[in-house]
Formats: structure tokens, C-alpha cells, sequence
């Protein structure tokens, strides 16, 4: 490292090229994305294969962690709720809805129902990417699966998969599905019979998004204490009873899907042991916290607080996320221990997790 001397009596320190990778090395993709139009010595730095690699071989055996939500709520169009997540994800500068989030990207449409014209968008590379519309949809009010995944790791290049299917509240034997795969850049209409007649209660007041994928099965909650699935490789629908009064919430944490129940000031955590597909689902009990004490000990809020599951951490089964009188929190099961994490005011609102992951990908 080098110290020059300006006229001027003030100091400015050269870096060497490997200080100023190292350095690179170590920062987040958010930052990385701002930084190659510093110069042109730093976007050199900055697309070397060796930062690449080394940025991805921090993520070899990837555990994804929640580092902030977008907020959504009924009346207005979407906002960024937690400041970590800076300008790069200001980009809603219309009217925008979003409909679903998956690893690091989200989808997004003009309208809340009828989401006819949609599109990806990739905050840490300001990418977008234009859904074709549908040619024949007619859903109003549509169920949302959507999934993103890493083709290649080696070049960080991902595709995506987009499943709907129009929500119904009565009993019926057969569905209709429309997927999208970025893949072939066309939709598909699958129509489906059911082996058992079922009716599917999403409220458009909830989140229609799916919580999470497995193996290619899709998987909502809905009010009639079940869980819904798609299985989008061998093409089925179908629906599992829970033992819970009301699910409260539902997730795939740590490859396991999982979901929280809350009763009688209790909050249960529940995860699938058995296969996914398997028609005789088990499910064992993780964890039972006492909310009641949790809330005594926690006091911007008390007892009379207002409490409403955000989500479920998409690592670790045992932390989960809270709205307690407009403010997030994530609770810990296993030690009863609630940490404020930011606040959002009164408000009725859906929430869309965001996980920064180390290298931008891209669509």
C-alpha cells in the first residue's frame, strides 16, 4: 500500500490491485452491482472468473436467510420494508403488484386480479424479464406457484417456472392449470381430474402465492386446515388435512416443509417427515413455544398485542417472523426470545420474503 501527497497537505492512500480485490471478495452482490461503474479498473476486478467463483464457492451448500420483505398492502402498490435492501430495489416507479418472490427474484403484474401481464424482475441486476401473456386465460382470481432455480452453477444463469390455477369454493373434480417455463418461453394448459373432489379456499385478502416448492411440487395453505399441492413433473393435484384447527402459517425450511399453528397462546411447529408425494404424510412435532410468556417479556407490545405470522425462517425451522402491533419481529421457539427487527405501522398488509444471495444471478 502506497501514501501520496497531494499539494494540498492531504493524504490519499493508493491500493494495491490484490487489496482491492480481497476486498471485493468480500462484499455483497448489491454492492458489487453498484461498484463496476466506478471505473474501468473496478468492473475488470469485479468480472474476473476468479471473484465470480469465489463469491459462489462462499454459497457451496446454500442456506438462504431472509434479509428483509416487501410489503404489499391492499389498497396501494408495493414498498421495501426493511432499509438493508437500499435504492437498488426502488424500481417501482408505476403501479405495481407483487404476486410471488423466489430466491432473490420476484414477480410482479400490473393488476391484483386477472394477472394477465406480469414480469420477473431481479433487484441486485435491475433486470426484467416480460411473461408472454396468456393467450386464453380467463382466472380472475388466480392461485400463483412460481419457482427459480440455478441451470448452471458456474455461471449463476437461472430459469424459472410460473404455475397458476383459478381459485374455486365449492366442490369440483377436475382443474385447470397454466404453467410457464422460462425454458421453452411458452405457457401450457394442463387440465387435470381429481381423485377426490375438492374446493380450494385462498382469499385474495392472503398471500395466493405458493409457500414454497419441493421437488417440483408446488404447496398453499388454505382456510379449510389443508394444504394444497401440485406436483408439476408428474402432473397431479391434490390436497392433505392438517392436524391444526387453522394453519397458521406455512414454509419450506431447510428443504422440509413445514408449518406454525397457534392455539390457546401456544405456537406449534410442525414438519413433514415423509416423502412429499407420499399419500400417508407424517408429521412430527418440532417445537411448542409459550407465546403468552414471550409477549410478557417483550414490552412494545404486552398482552393486548396484535399478532400475525409473517413467515418461517428458510434455514432454521425454530425462528420465525412476526407482525406485533406494526412492528416485524422474529421470535425464536427454542428460546422463547423475540428481537425487534424494524417498523412498519398499523396497516393490513401481505409480506414477500427477499433473500440477497452473494452473487448476483441472472435471468
Amino acid at each position: 500500500m502506497k501514501r501520496l501527497c497531494k499539494s494540498s497537505n492531504k493524504s490519499v492512500i493508493e491500493l494495491s490491485e490484490d487489496i482491492i480485490i480481497e476486498i471485493l471478495h468480500r462484499l455483497p452482490s448489491k454492492s458489487l452491482a453498484r461498484f463496476v461503474r466506478v471505473c474501468k479498473h473496478w468492473l475488470k476486478c469485479i468480472a474476473d472468473p476468479s471473484l465470480a467463483y469465489s463469491c459462489r464457492s462462499q454459497r457451496s451448500s446454500p442456506h438462504p436467510c431472509i434479509v428483509g420483505f416487501f410489503c404489499q398492502s391492499r389498497e396501494t402498490s408495493s414498498e421495501v420494508i426493511d432499509g438493508s435492501l437500499d435504492d437498488l430495489v426502488n424500481f417501482l416507479g408505476r403501479r405495481w403488484y407483487i404476486i410471488a418472490s423466489s430466491n432473490g427474484f420476484i414477480l410482479i403484474a400490473e393488476k391484483r386480479s386477472n394477472q394477465r401481464v406480469c414480469y420477473v424482475h431481479n433487484p441486485a441486476t435491475r433486470q426484467d424479464f416480460s411473461v408472454p401473456v396468456t393467450e386464453t386465460s380467463c382466472m380472475k382470481v388466480a392461485a400463483i406457484g412460481f419457482h427459480c432455480k440455478v441451470d448452471d452453477p458456474e455461471k449463476d444463469v437461472i430459469s424459472f417456472t410460473i404455475v397458476r390455477y383459478e381459485i374455486w369454493y365449492f366442490l369440483r373434480s377436475s382443474v385447470t392449470i397454466e404453467s410457464f417455463s422460462s425454458e421453452t418461453n411458452v405457457w401450457t394448459t394442463i387440465y387435470l381430474t381429481l381423485d377426490v373432489p375438492l374446493k380450494v379456499c385462498l382469499s385474495r385478502y392472503r398471500k395466493l402465492a405458493s409457500a414454497g416448492v419441493i421437488d417440483g411440487v408446488f404447496c398453499w395453505i388454505d382456510h379449510e386446515a389443508q394444504i394444497i399441492f401440485y406436483d408439476s413433473v408428474n402432473r397431479r393435484f391434490w390436497a392433505l388435512r392438517v392436524n391444526a384447527l387453522e394453519p397458521w402459517n406455512l414454509g419450506v425450511s431447510g428443504g422440509v416443509l413445514c408449518y406454525a399453528s397457534r392455539y390457546e397462546g401456544k405456537i406449534t411447529m410442525w414438519c413433514l417427515e415423509s416423502n412429499i408425494r407420499s399419500p400417508n404424510a407424517v408429521w412430527v412435532r418440532k417445537y411448542d413455544a409459550n407465546l403468552i410468556e414471550a409477549l410478557r417479556n417483550y414490552p412494545p407490545s404486552g398482552l393486548e398485542a396484535a399478532v400475525m405470522c409473517v413467515d418461517i425462517h428458510p434455514a432454521n425451522p425454530h425462528i420465525v417472523y412476526l407482525k406485533i402491533n406494526g412492528t416485524i419481529v422474529s421470535y425464536d421457539l427454542e428460546k422463547n426470545i423475540m428481537e425487534n427487527l424494524c417498523e412498519i405501522g398499523d396497516g393490513k398488509y401481505l409480506f414477500f420474503t427477499y433473500e440477497w444471495h452473494q452473487w448476483p444471478r441472472l435471468l
